[in-house]
């Protein structure tokens, strides 16, 4: 374990006076290893008479009658947030717009302290170096692809990405005790967030690796909670292709971490407003101890709102911790709402040992109930917001029920079953949308039993590099969608069906999903008539296809296995003039990224993950001649080669918009979609041989026919 230690000082907009507060009962439980990032929690002050009170009869019909009084030496700030009234959608609670609630600000554990940062509990990752000029040479196909885990590439043929779990699992465990699923990317997940003001130094590389041990802890919690009811729930987190939390670094304004609402709102305005995300912030400054929001909604199923997003957790940096990213991921999926069975009525719960229960808002003791070494899960007596297998007619199986949550993968071999309205089993192999195009014939068990790692890929007839080995691509005649064609079947083994779903096509990919042959097959992938790579997935997805063309996919393993379908991919768009756009790499998929929407000048430009956000938005704004300056949502400002000189080799960095020629573009037509060319030196932009952090930065290219070299524009 590394025993770097950096001060962490609050900037002078964070530092506030302290005032005094009068004692509170310390949560002098719920320690954990340290070895996992957790740590010793508390609660904080009770909040006075004057501030809560009861409006009705009812234990739980509370109203806020004021804002209560700041305490930074606490983390307890208020600024920012609005009590919620009686009758409100937020009522006992507070909230940051008409919509959004918070249970307001979380204690400062016992042992920790707002103003004292925690210290990283992994080494240091490598500090991203500035990028140079290259020699000018141009990365193949081949190589990019590699980056995203897929097979390699010949000169004209596709690459497969296998999906992470094997043909078996749903999801598989990764080596930092996480669950990898699928892309890593598509659906419903929690995105981890490093963020820090503008004018502060990154610390991105000293705590990234702690971050994930603090997200790996806090998927154990809840792994370890379902199996207090006979279940497993795994945070659905966005991975990476090597099956670690993905943690994106971003930038805020100088003063957005100072409330959670200004962080709220920099976040928005940034584009992290996903509906299939809830956003996990871990903030680089010394405001809060941690902070939430939720959804008052209690209806039972996923129709829930807190079953969507956008939702926004925080935890500031005396508090980083896995304990406290569980308890603010636990509120950002909607636990403890006003009606369950032991709430406080003002955010909390009365149960004593649960990780969200500590009566401080309400003033009401709470209950010794659960033993303590439950100090460290969810739902004490499993009846009030996380039970995977509630009783017909409890309260959980009526009202909303956590556990429930598409954020949270199911199972893990065991019994678990569903548990609310609505809710559905995983499959190993999920169906296809009605629109899918699909191809069936049926077979025989036998397949190759030729062993190789789980979802592993290579080249044509299992050559990792493919060298040698020409694939065609040109459309072909499959049959028509949903059209049958029967393979013989000599065995005496009982047939199976041999079934291909295609979906989710894009101009450039689609994903492969097929039904498995055997436990041990080793299946073969071919488009058109060429064998493209190997695996022992059945889920994959089929990347570097030409835009609005016609494939035919065919997955064979042994002599009698054969599962053909037909792939069709979208058109590529071209941007329009003075819109917002995102750029996406007619290869990978990915988009031009401008790293962590830093501001500065020299920021680099990189081919990242696609998500949408600001700093993946661009516009051409008119420049004369037919050229166009590309300038960047996230900050207003443009790309240009870095020293304003176009030459092959030249790295994107981001700099001041002006009339120079190399700051210039023009977009032309290519087989994958466009080209993004200077107009000196006519040069391409593509993906260079050099990194700044994860990824590769894009640079001024020879243009040469490469896939990465050309792109297709998503609009806003």
């Amino acid at each position: 374990m590394s025993t770097h230690r950096r001060p962490v000082v609050a900037p002078s907009a964070h530092r506030r006076v302290e005032t005094p507060q009068a004692p509170r009962r310390p949560w002098t439980h719920r320690l954990l290893p340290v070895g996992l990032g957790l740590a010793v929690l508390g609660v904080g002050g009770v909040v006075g008479p004057s501030v809560l009170h009861q409006v009705t009869g009812g234990s739980q019909q509370l109203e806020l009658a004021a804002l209560p009084k700041d305490n930074p030496g606490l983390g307890l700030i208020y600024e920012g947030l609005q009590a919620a009234k009686a009758g409100a959608i937020c009522a006992g609670a507070y909230q940051l717009d008409d919509q959004t609630c918070t249970h307001g600000p979380d204690p400062v554990p016992a042992g920790l302290a707002v103003r004292r940062g925690v210290t990283p509990v992994t080494a240091k990752a490598p500090e991203p170096v500035q990028p140079t000029l290259e020699s000018g040479s141009v990365p193949t196909d081949a190589e990019i692809a590699r980056d995203e885990g897929g097979s390699a590439l010949t000169a004209d043929a596709p690459a497969l990405i296998p999906d992470a779990a094997p043909a078996d699992a749903d999801f598989i465990m990764g080596n930092q005790g996480v669950a990898c699923e699928a892309d890593g990317r598509d659906g419903k997940r929690v995105q981890v967030l490093y963020l820090h003001e503008f004018g502060t130094p990154s610390r991105y590389t000293d705590f990234l690796g702690s971050i994930r041990t603090w997200a790996g802890g806090a998927d154990q919690i809840f792994d370890e909670s379902a199996g207090e009811t006979g279940g497993s729930r795994h945070i659905r987190f966005v991975t990476t292709p090597q099956c670690r939390v993905d943690v994106e670094e971003v930038q805020v304004p100088s003063d957005a971490l100072d409330t959670f609402a200004k962080s709220v709102q920099a976040l928005q305005t940034l584009g992290y407003n996903r509906t299939d995300r809830k956003y996990l912030m871990f903030a680089d400054t010394n405001v809060y101890c941690g902070i939430a929001t939720y959804i008052a909604d209690t209806r039972a199923g996923l129709g829930n709102r807190n079953n969507g997003g956008p939702s926004y957790g925080r935890i500031d940096s005396g508090c980083w911790s896995s304990v406290m990213a569980a308890r603010e991921l636990t509120q950002t999926l909607g636990a403890v709402l006003i009606d369950s069975p032991n709430a406080d009525g003002a955010g909390g719960c009365l149960d004593e040992y649960d990780l969200l229960c500590d009566g401080n808002q309400s003033g009401k003791p709470v209950r010794d109930v659960c033993p303590k070494k439950h100090e460290t899960r969810l739902d004490c007596g499993h009846d009030d917001y996380f039970n995977t297998n509630p009783k017909p007619g409890s309260y959980l199986a009526k009202n909303w029920n956590i556990a429930t949550s598409e954020f949270l993968l199911r199972g893990d071999g065991g019994d678990d079953i569903p548990d609310a309205p609505g809710a559905v089993e995983p499959s190993a192999t999920p169906s296809a949308p009605a629109a899918a195009s699909v191809s069936a014939s049926v077979s025989a068990p036998a397949g190759d039993t030729s062993p190789s790692p789980a979802g592993s890929t290579t080249g044509g007839h299992g050559d990792g590099n493919a060298t040698g080995q020409q694939a065609s691509i040109a459309p072909s005649s499959a049959p028509a969608a949903n059209q049958t064609e029967p393979v013989v079947n000599n065995l005496s083994a009982e047939p199976v069906q041999a079934v291909l779903e295609i979906r989710d096509a894009t101009s450039s990919s689609v994903h492969l999903t097929w039904s498995a042959a055997s436990e041990t097959a080793t299946y073969e992938v071919w488009v058109g008539n060429k064998p493209i790579a190997t695996t022992k997935a059945t889920r994959a997805r089929l990347i570097g296809l030409k835009p609005d063309a016609t494939y035919q996919v065919t997955i064979k393993t042994g002599s009698t296995y054969a599962a053909k379908a037909t792939a069709e991919t979208a058109p590529a768009a071209r941007p329009a003039q003075n819109t917002w756009f995102t750029l996406t790499n007619a290869l990978t998929g990915g988009s031009a990224d401008l790293y962590a929407a830093r501001t500065a000048n020299s920021t680099p430009l990189t081919l990242a993950e696609n998500d949408g956000n600001a700093q993946q938005q661009w516009q051409l704004v008119p420049a004369g001649n037919g050229s166009y300056s590309l300038v960047s949502r996230a900050t207003g400002k443009c790309i240009v080669p870095l020293d304003g000189n176009p030459v092959a080799g030249a790295p994107l960095v981001e700099g001041d918009c002006g009339t120079d020629d190399g700051a210039r573009w023009q977009l032309q037509a290519s087989p994958f979609g466009f080209t993004l060319r200077t107009t000196v030196g006519d040069l391409v932009v593509g993906a260079g041989q050099q990194r700044f952090g994860a990824h590769r930065v894009l640079v001024l290219q020879n243009g040469n026919g490469q896939r990465h070299q050309s792109w297709t524009a998503v609009p806003d």
